[in-house]
């Protein structure tokens, strides 16, 4: 059974990359348990199996020992396979830190496509200068296994092909994960163990080939129309907008600004400033963000896009989608729509995204004007960029809306000379350049507070997603997801025109941005959008998306209570009557949300 050896020494090599994996990755988990090793050796054989099948059906007695060119073909695709598998496994031993996700193919595509890959493979390299060297050492001991393979060679031709077939056979099933009726996929690792656990069960070449495939490209349909109407929420419009007619809008999207280290109600706040602001604001105490990337964020806020699927919105198939959007909704009502990002244009596809939705003006580092300010990794430094941006603002015919999207507080979380001794350190590296960007945060409304446009400005403030963090006390759900959100006006207390309508601890997620702010202009009648506005009776679905699970979530008495479906597990009976409404809508928003997407309603009919 030598010809089995390359396979063997692969998935033994796995099992050391997830030990590896969980050792570097240790705290970001609640518990680590044997099970999960186990499920995940079986994960890796899928995997092995999976890619293996054309050197299966090929490697038919005696095929290439005595073809040349087909042996030729066979290793090559062999050490091709090995390649791959190494590869992806070693990359989310460090990755997997700043996303608490396996990455997909999508990712792996912009990768090799992005504008920010080279910049800051350097850095990467000298944090994990250790993951190349694990990498060539299994690679090498690939190789020697491949060595002392061959095709199957046996006297009896009949018991060859019969070794051969029941190979074929065992190969082609294990490819499959087993007999059921539906191949393995990425969702079935937490119905095996946990959500918690499901990144450790898997590996990051199986979530690959399984996301290229895009296994939800399918319709759902756990309602009749009839029915989905009926557990859909549907909005409510507003004769009476709250803001004047022309307020100009100024959304500010904070890197990594989750609740563990920003916001009022921050157990370890290194946000003053944020958190004062928010104070005075229209602050929304049980926030969440829709996704773990800024990738996801861009879309969820701008648009009211969630990404409920493997892949970001902006990488999946259906961003070429006709969608309504905040900008084209405002550049219809006579709103100039601008977005500033400091990093180099074209990084996560903001530019491209940010003009299909009606954003005419994007500032990219290239487009910053001032004092030497690169940061010499992702782009400009926030102090310097937020000072163009106020300044540009300025420049501005109103009404306008802007969107400023801060990059510092992110890997590898670099600090300018001059703010140094300034900052508030705390038990993580994320924790100065949060309390960096704050200052200069601070810095941009000191400026603004100062300019013509300033007092008649909607502010809205929000983190992209929570950032990374090692600390057990936020690798709870609720901690991974939960971030500031707030709306200020310097002339308008909406505070306490608003939070007395408001259920207390009224869960608020980032697509339900885009829907509140045409509400308080009176809008609202002129966008399709799957979030729901703050001001609104009923409230949609508060969701996340989360290794083949939507995580419901909901806030009881201060504390969230969430709630989380998974298509392999039977949920739809036995359920007390308060989750099963919770089920019930889940299911609705979902379907709603696949089905369009997949037939292209995302538009307000006309």
């Amino acid at each position: 059974m030598l010809f089995l050896r390359p396979y063997i020494y692969l998935w033994f090599a796995m099992t050391i990359l997830r030990l590896v994996f969980a050792w570097q990755n240790a705290s970001f988990f609640e518990s680590i348990t044997l099970s999960g090793f186990t499920i995940g050796a079986f994960f890796d054989a899928v995997t092995i199996a999976l890619l293996g099948l054309p050197c299966a059906v090929f490697g038919f007695p005696g095929s290439w020992k005595s073809n040349n060119f087909l042996s030729i073909l066979y290793k090559t695709y062999l050490l091709l396979i090995g390649v791959f598998v190494l590869t992806l496994n070693c990359w989310d031993i460090a990755y997997f830190s700043y996303t608490q996700k396996r990455s997909s193919f999508s990712y792996f595509t912009h990768l090799l496509t992005g504008t920010e890959t080279s910049s800051l493979a350097g850095e990467f390299l000298i944090e994990f200068w250790w993951l190349p060297l694990l990498f060539i050492g299994l690679l090498f001991g690939f190789l020697k296994s491949m060595k002392r393979s061959h095709s199957l060679v046996h006297e009896n031709k009949t018991k060859a092909w019969l070794v051969y077939f029941t190979i074929l056979l065992f190969n082609f099933s294990l490819a499959r994960g087993g007999f059921s009726l539906r191949p393995l996929s990425i969702i079935d690792a937490s119905a095996m163990t946990s959500l918690e656990e499901a990144p450790l069960v898997l590996n990051t070449a199986f979530t690959v080939l399984k996301s290229r495939q895009f296994e939800a490209r399918k319709k759902v349909t756990f309602f009749s129309d009839n029915e989905l109407k009926k557990y859909l929420v549907a909005p409510n419009y507003h004769k009476q907008p709250i803001l004047p007619k022309g307020t100009n809008i100024v959304l500010i999207m904070l890197e990594s600004f989750g609740t563990a280290y920003a916001g009022p109600n921050s157990p370890m706040s290194f946000s003053p400033f944020l958190d004062s602001l928010l104070q005075k604001s229209l602050f929304l105490e049980a926030a969440i963000a829709n996704g773990r990337t800024s990738m996801d964020a861009v879309p969820a806020i701008l648009a009211g896009m969630p990404s409920w699927q493997n892949e970001s919105y902006i990488l999946s198939p259906f961003c070429t989608n006709q969608i309504d959007a905040l900008p084209s909704v405002l550049t219809d009502n006579g709103y100039h729509c601008s977005f500033f990002h400091g990093a180099k244009t074209g990084s996560m596809n903001f530019d491209d995204f940010t003009k299909s939705i009606g954003i005419s003006s994007y500032y990219g580092m290239e487009n910053y004007k001032g004092p030497e300010a690169f940061d010499g990794n992702w782009g400009i430094w926030d102090h310097h960029m937020f000072q163009f941006f106020v300044k540009e603002l300025s420049s501005f015919k109103e009404p306008f809306l802007s969107t400023f999207f801060s990059l510092s507080s992110h890997h590898p979380y670099l600090i300018p000379k001059s703010y140094q001794s300034k900052v508030k350190r705390g038990p993580e590296p994320l924790c100065a350049t949060i309390s960096y960007t704050d200052m200069a945060l601070q810095a941009f409304f000191q400026k603004a507070a100062k300019q013509k446009w300033y007092d008649r400005t909607l502010f809205v403030l929000c983190a992209d997603h929570v950032g990374p963090t090692r600390l057990p006390s936020n690798q709870s759900t609720e901690m991974r997801y939960r971030i500031p959100i707030g709306f200020y006006h310097p002339k308008i207390n909406l505070k306490t025109k608003l939070e007395w309508k408001l259920k207390k601890d009224q869960v608020f997620q980032q697509i339900d941005i885009f829907p509140t702010i045409i509400d308080l202009l009176g809008f609202q009648q002129q966008a399709f959008t799957f979030g729901t506005s703050i001001r609104n009776q009923k409230q949609g679905a508060k969701l996340v998306y989360e290794n083949g699970n939507l995580i419901s979530f909901d806030s009881q008495n201060g504390h969230f209570d969430i709630f989380a479906w998974n298509p392999n597990v039977n949920t739809k009976s036995a359920l007390p009557l308060n989750l099963q409404r919770r089920l019930n809508l889940l299911l609705a928003t979902y379907q709603d949300y696949q089905n369009r997407l997949l037939e292209n309603r995302c538009r307000k009919t006309k």
